[in-house]
Formats: C-alpha cells, sequence, structure tokens
C-alpha cells in the first residue's frame, strides 16, 4: 500500500509507521521538496530575489544573527525582521492525528468525508483545539519580547485566533490586517476555506479586513482542486514583494499556515541551506528572520507580476 500524505495537516497513513512528531515532518518535507520541484516552483525567476536568516534579540532588544553584512555590497535593498508563526493546533490536525493513531487511510483526493474528512462540512475554516489555544497562549511570553509595527494574519479563524493569543501584548498598540496572501491552500479542503466574513469581522472587530477581497463567501476556494503549489508559490512571493516590502513598518510579524510557510522557506526565499529555516514549522512555533528583498539585476520590478486574487 502507498502512503498518503497529508502535508498541510500533519498527516500520514498508516502504511508507514510513524514513531515521533520529528520523523512525520522528516517524511513530509521530503515529499513536499520533491512535489515543488517537479512544479518548477524551485526554478523561477523573479524580480526580486528574497534573503531571509534567523535571528534573535539580544539583551538591548536588538535582532541580531546570521551574517548582517550579507547584503550590504547589494543594490535596491530593503531589509525587514519579521516575525513568522504557525496557528497552533487546529482540529482538522486534531482529526489527522486521530485517525493515524485509529490506523484509518485517508484518500486527500476524495470528495467523500468518509474517506476524507478534510471535506467535511463540519471542519469549514477549521478554529484551534483546546491545546491549540494553549500552545498560542504559551507563546505569549515570547511575542512579549518582539516589537513588531504591524501584525498580519492569515484571515483564516486558526491564525487569527493564534495570534490573539500570542500577540495579545502587541493587540491595542499596533495595527492589525488580515491578508489573502498568507493564508493556507485555496482549494478543495474543506478546512482551508474561510467562514463567511461577517463572522470573523464581528468576532475580531480590530482586525483590517480590506485587503480580504474575496468577499463575505471566501469566493477564492476552489471546490474542485487544491491550489498547485506554483500558483500558492506565486502567492506567497506576491505577498512578500509586493506587499509586506512596500509596508513602511521595519518590524512586522505573519500569522500563518504550515504548507504556506513551508513553501516560502523552500521555493520562494534564500536561506542558504540553512535546515533550521527551512524545516517544516511546529504548531505556534515563530521563527524571526532578517528578510532582504534585492532587486534582480537581470528583471526590472515593473515586470512584476501580482497575482489575481
Amino acid at each position: 500500500m502507498t502512503a498518503t500524505v497529508v502535508p498541510c495537516l500533519g498527516f500520514t497513513s498508516p502504511a508507514e509507521t510513524i514513531t515521533s512528531q520529528k520523523e512525520l515532518h522528516d517524511k513530509i518535507m521530503k515529499i513536499q521538496r520533491k512535489k515543488l520541484r517537479k512544479c518548477g516552483a524551485m526554478d523561477v525567476k523573479r524580480p526580486f530575489v528574497i534573503k531571509t536568516q534567523l535571528v534573535s534579540p539580544d539583551s538591548s532588544g536588538k535582532w541580531t544573527g546570521g551574517d548582517e553584512n550579507a547584503t550590504s555590497n547589494e543594490e535596491k535593498v530593503h531589509t525587514k525582521i519579521i516575525h513568522f508563526q504557525r496557528h497552533g493546533q487546529g482540529y482538522h490536525n486534531f482529526i489527522g492525528n486521530t485517525w493515524r493513531e485509529l490506523g484509518k487511510t485517508v484518500d486527500i483526493d476524495s470528495s467523500d468525508p468518509d474517506k476524507n474528512p478534510f471535506v467535511h462540512p463540519e471542519v469549514l475554516d477549521a478554529p484551534l483545539t483546546a491545546l491549540g489555544r494553549q500552545e498560542a497562549i504559551e507563546k505569549r511570553s515570547v511575542a512579549a519580547l518582539m516589537n513588531p509595527d504591524l501584525i498580519i494574519v492569515s484571515p483564516l479563524h486558526r491564525a487569527i485566533q493564534t495570534a490573539h493569543f500570542s500577540f495579545a501584548d502587541h493587540r491595542s498598540r499596533v495595527p492589525w490586517i488580515a491578508h489573502e496572501g498568507c493564508r493556507e491552500d485555496l482549494g478543495f479542503l474543506v478546512c482551508n476555506k474561510r467562514r463567511p466574513l461577517s463572522q470573523t469581522k464581528e468576532e475580531f472587530p480590530y482586525i483590517d479586513f480590506s485587503y480580504v477581497v474575496s468577499g463575505e463567501e471566501d469566493t477564492l476556494f476552489k471546490h474542485e482542486e487544491m491550489e498547485c503549489l506554483l500558483a500558492q508559490a506565486d502567492r506567497v512571493y506576491d505577498f512578500l514583494a509586493n506587499f509586506v516590502r512596500t509596508r513602511p513598518e521595519q518590524e512586522i510579524a505573519v500569522v500563518g499556515h504550515s504548507a504556506w510557510l513551508f513553501n516560502m522557506c523552500n521555493a520562494v526565499v534564500e536561506c542558504n541551506g540553512d535546515e533550521n529555516l527551512m524545516a517544516w514549522f511546529g504548531t505556534s512555533e515563530i521563527r524571526s528572520m532578517r528578510v532582504s528583498f534585492i532587486e534582480s539585476s537581470s528583471m526590472s520590478s515593473k515586470e512584476c507580476k501580482t497575482c489575481d486574487w
């Protein structure tokens, strides 16, 4: 039997015995990288080269780490500190883990909820579990050491909830924006379909939803098929190069999703082979990065095409 792997859900079928979360993530990463190469997502030349390095705060609160002069000789460089966080455990993650523990196999291509629980209407825009909320709360002390001038969240509920708990100390201090560019896969799996916008606005009135362009009922989501990885990579790049780069804020937090973050670190930005950057994000994990946008000498920024979402 061939194992079915659901990377964005942190799940594999019983065809492969998983003994630890690390082993699970290692298998997921191997498969995802193969898929990214096959679809050509790792070979796209873009108007901006985006380089990243892990950083951490020193005693004065300055973000240090890596080679701070690595891009000093580059022309037209825009550099920011960005704190990327994956959401805490969602109900879809819990369901995936439960099915695996029960020895059940997910047919990720099936539209039958009895074979693929992630297309069940009940998991629409899956929120955090109690464990997921606790994971996010536990990151509050880490986030309190950060000084973001802006919080950007995926408009999916689990990402907003995670930011709500982890960045609670920044809730009234800085702007909060929901943006389609950092949401998870845009199709098929109902857990990734956004709930009606009015519901989310009512629950989180302090967030600016003006960048959520898919309307009240999420017109971006395609029920027939998943978003291809190349299209997702284009969306990740567009979000970083055409939105984040152009923002005036120099320190930003972005709270999103595991598959999106993995695509970013393995196909869109340059991590200089640092596996600590390129590895799969754990639930609620935060990685602080120095992100440098370097205009490509072979392409003009005017050539950059934005996504049509």
